[in-house]
């Protein structure tokens, strides 16, 4: 007899609408699944209540139970196969009669129900441990929010290590405890937000750094009986606000190979040798200028997109402002996160407002 509770349903749940149509009988209070194996000389038996799986493998010569299938240390070709037949067995029901359920909490369940409803996504579980799954932008495949079961201990250890060397204090239960298990776990969210509002947002009550994330542009949320789950929603709407194109971008251009300023103030519009993909007209784009400018110098606007003048997908551009020297250096794109402009590359709406 092998008791499958656990070793199945330790991140899963019976889909019990399932059963009849896999081949379960309703008896009384459980549903009961019987099938030959092995040329009719065995069959498998699962019993499914609301709280328990059990199988077994029944030797059908004289009725008694097979019990070798489940002992480790039994081996020979004989056992092997039975055993074989019977693990495939338990695996098609798990695939056909189970859904994921790896998170508990009536917080996370009411959080994965209004993404679906809002945004239509589900989580994605990248990891084989299914103790973490993401929310994906299904169009461009950015996460904007991330649910884990994590160690309790693990997270207040690391909490108040950051809450003391920012100066604070919390009245949270969780970090108030007088001793920490390594077998408890917690449920929690992670959310992206602007860099700029960090410091505002996380109290250390409600909100916390971001735990296994960059803890300048993400949060954690503990998803228990105390979450609040109005800000919670309102954080995670702007969570995937930020994995949304923006329609603002940032181009760069090397002077040394080309005399982009003579070209650019020269011409009311001109064409732009390769776009980024999903760049439309309308669009604005922050002209960057390397070494030994180093910084934005233009903001134009996309007149015609998708062109094909030197490439497959060129733009035309129409100047709108000439910045003066070092008023967007490199240093205010590291300090927004925006660092990285070796290729083309959209970037936040709150960033592109600063650019003024």
């Amino acid at each position: 007899m092998k008791d499958l509770t656990k070793i199945l349903l330790k991140n899963r749940t019976i889909d019990f609408e399932k059963l009849q149509k896999f081949g379960f009988e309703k008896i009384k209070n459980k549903y009961r699944f019987e099938k030959n194996m092995h040329a009719d000389g065995f069959s498998i038996v699962i019993d499914v209540t609301d709280t328990s799986v059990i199988s077994k493998v029944i030797d059908n010569f004289d009725g008694t139970e097979y019990a070798l299938v489940d002992v480790e240390d039994s081996s020979g070709k004989f056992v092997g196969e039975i055993r074989e037949e019977y693990e495939e067995l338990l695996k098609d029901f798990a695939e056909k009669c189970t859904m994921l359920d790896s998170f508990k909490s009536v917080s996370a369940k009411k959080i994965m129900s209004y993404v679906k409803e809002k945004y239509g996504d589900e989580l994605e579980f990248l990891w084989d441990d299914y103790d973490g799954a993401v929310f994906r932008n299904k169009d461009n495949k950015k996460w904007y929010g991330v649910i884990m079961k994590i160690k309790e201990k693990s997270f207040v250890t690391s909490t108040i290590k950051r809450m003391k060397q920012a100066g604070m204090t919390s009245n949270h239960p969780l970090l108030n405890k007088e001793s920490y298990s390594d077998d408890d776990y917690i449920e929690v969210i992670d959310l992206h937000i602007d860099k700029n509002l960090s410091k505002e947002l996380i109290d250390y009550e409600t909100i916390f750094p971001g735990f296994h994330m960059n803890k300048d542009s993400w949060i954690t949320i503990i998803l228990d009986k105390n979450t609040k789950l109005k800000e919670t929603y309102n954080l995670i709407d702007d969570s995937y606000k930020m994995t949304v194109k923006s329609g603002y971008y940032i181009v760069p251009s090397n002077i040394s190979m080309f005399d982009v300023i003579s070209y650019v103030e020269n011409n009311d519009r001109f064409v732009w040798y390769k776009q980024p993909k999903d760049m439309k007209t309308g669009d604005i784009v922050f002209i960057y200028v390397g070494a030994p400018y180093s910084q934005i110098l233009y903001k134009c606007e996309v007149t015609r997109a998708n062109l094909k003048i030197y490439s497959n997908r060129d733009m035309e551009l129409k100047l709108i402002k000439k910045f003066k020297n070092n008023e967007y250096p490199y240093s205010f794109l590291k300090e927004h996160e925006c660092s990285f402009i070796r290729t083309p590359r959209s970037i936040p709406e709150s960033i592109a407002k600063l650019i003024v």
